[in-house]
């Protein structure tokens, strides 16, 4: 008996590092999505000002992927120290992202531009990642995107929907 409850641990604690990684996959995407973005550049009628353009949204996705990553790994560890800076930490990388994306859309707003679409699919990798870091902490949604992007996630996430409401951060504000 202690041999079939020591396999059903091991398959479950297998299968819980396999979501793990799989999630963890989802925020190394995000480096996948930069590389994309940089792409759109020699594509550009003028590459150095579509460089000039991208240069900061690069920087902010860039440098947050790293600090995502980072953190969800010392999460799946378990690690107590880690755990209590984390949300700061997460939350503060998610922020620069989405600002990094306001500021680029705000530049770009009466302009075609091919990184659009790559910038939509940030976006949504994004949702994403907030999901996965949902799973170990509450997240202050409303400091880290617009009103707008927070609807947008609830629309898409009825889970978080629930979970924010029953957070008090669900109301209109």
């Amino acid at each position: 008996m202690d041999k079939v409850v020591e396999q059903t641990m091991a398959a479950t604690a297998l299968q819980q590092m396999n979501v793990w990684e799989e999630k963890y996959y989802d925020i190394t995407e995000l480096f996948l999505l930069n590389d994309e973005l940089l792409a759109t550049v020699p594509a550009a009628a003028d590459p150095d000002a579509q460089l000039a353009l991208l240069e900061p949204l690069l920087e902010a996705v860039g440098e947050s992927a790293e600090v995502l990553t980072d953190e969800y790994i010392a999460l799946c560890e378990g690690d107590p120290i880690r755990k209590k800076s984390a949300k700061g930490r997460v939350e503060g990388a998610l922020r620069k992202v989405y600002t990094a994306m306001q500021e680029f859309s705000a530049r770009t707003r009466d302009a075609r531009n091919a990184a659009h679409a790559v910038v939509k699919k940030i976006k949504r990798q994004l949702e994403h990642v907030v999901t996965h870091f949902l799973d170990f902490m509450t997240l202050s949604l409303d400091r880290i995107m617009q009103k707008s992007d927070v609807d947008t996630l609830k629309e898409r996430h009825a889970n978080i929907a629930l979970m924010l409401h029953q957070l008090g951060q669900g109301g209109a504000k």
